[in-house]
């Protein structure tokens, strides 16, 4: 008997062990059909949810066209109270009398006039105070700091400094100029921002050359003419401008070229005011058999391979005028508010105020797709903004 008692009870026990394996297999079952099923769900909410956001993104994205559609068409909208312009080429239009087109608000410091392009520096007007080592930057660092080689500036050497917004005008510059198949790994800076104490060294080593024939102002402007600026008025120090040569290692033809009688440097000369920047020091015959003589103005005689930042709207401006920074400057004290149109369309609108020395509030049209608020370094504050 006990031994029939012992084999019921491991029947039993192996009748729970089934039961329990098949109430475990069930379990897994429902866990994978469960699992399935809302793995399923979760794809079907995934795919829902991409396609409302697509749904949103392609909203979003037509909101945005409309709105730029509708800001293009307000800057179209020309104020009627203007001049009609000519309906071919270059037009600058005088709107002194009138007041600017109404925009928004911005807040423009100090530092942004600073930086704007406008500033001059010469020998008639020395480089401001404020203006500071600590606000340049390394061309080559900064241009490469995307590790897009398509922006990369070649400079003599990393000390070579400028302005952070006219570094970023000269990579779009470079950029294009590679996407139209020009080579311009080889068209170098040589020069940038020039600090004070290497201006004064310059000065000292010509001065001193003279100093034995020459004293007081007779020294001065001997060594000016020599091509040395007073230090604090050499337009070296605004931070704007470069000096460009071309070089490239086994090429001697091309080396020896002049840079304007190269491809690049044709492409530079005529397309550089597209990013801001204008050949800063023409003088008669140079770079070109037609160019203008501007050294009455710039006080600038030699002939430089220097090219200057004075921002989009101001270098747009100064194609159509034919000006240099000079003129164009007068200009804006003679006609402190101009529109500047090409072929009938409405490129820039600019207009000057007295310079606060300080921050300052600034009307932007409606419509401007880029501007820059500059001082002038000569009493005024020039706002310029390009459509």
């Amino acid at each position: 008997m006990a031994g029939a008692k012992k084999r019921n009870a491991y029947r039993g026990l192996i009748v729970c062990m089934l039961v329990l394996l098949a109430l475990a297999a069930l379990a897994y079952a429902g866990y994978v059909y469960t699992q399935k099923d809302l793995d399923r769900a979760v794809k079907e909410n995934a795919e829902q949810v991409q396609q409302i956001n697509a749904a949103r993104t392609a909203d979003y994205n037509a909101a945005v066209s409309e709105r730029n559609r509708q800001q293009a068409q307000q800057a179209a909208q020309v104020d009627e109270s203007w001049p009609a312009p000519a309906p071919q080429g270059w037009d600058v239009l005088d709107l002194s009398s009138l007041p600017v087109s109404a925009g928004s608000q911005i807040s423009a410091t100090r530092q942004d006039m600073l930086q704007g392009g406008a500033l001059v520096v010469n020998r008639w007007h020395p480089m401001p105070a404020d203006l500071t080592d600590d606000m340049m930057v390394s061309i080559s660092r900064h241009s490469r700091e995307d590790k897009d080689k398509t922006t990369n500036i070649p400079t003599k050497n990393s000390s070579v400094m400028l302005m952070p917004d006219a570094v970023n005008a000269l990579m779009r510059l470079y950029q294009d100029a590679r996407n139209t198949g020009l080579d311009m790994d080889n068209i170098i800076v040589e020069e940038g921002y020039r600090t004070m104490e290497t201006q004064t060294q310059n000065w000292s080593q010509k001065a001193e050359k003279y100093s034995s024939r020459y004293t007081g102002d007779k020294l001065t402007e001997k060594v000016i003419n020599e091509g040395v600026a007073y230090p604090g008025t050499s337009d070296f120090q605004s931070g704007m401008s470069i000096r460009l040569y071309n070089y490239k290692s086994g090429d001697k033809t091309f080396s020896d070229t002049p840079l304007h009688e190269t491809e690049q440097g044709r492409w530079l000369y005529n397309n550089c005011w597209k990013y801001g920047y204008v050949f800063r020091f023409p003088v008669q015959g140079f770079p070109y058999p037609d160019t203008a003589d501007k050294s009455y103005v710039t006080g600038i005689s030699q002939s430089m391979k220097v090219y200057r930042y004075v921002g989009k709207a101001n270098a747009t401006a100064m194609q159509a005028m034919n000006m240099c920074l000079e003129e164009y400057i007068q200009y804006l004290i003679d006609h402190p508010h101009i529109a500047v149109f090409e072929n009938g369309e409405l490129r820039c609108e600019i207009y000057r105020l007295s310079d606060p020395y300080g921050d300052a509030m600034v009307t932007i049209p409606s419509g401007a797709s880029s501007y820059t608020v500059s001082s002038d370094n000569v009493g005024g504050m020039i706002v310029a903004s390009q459509f």
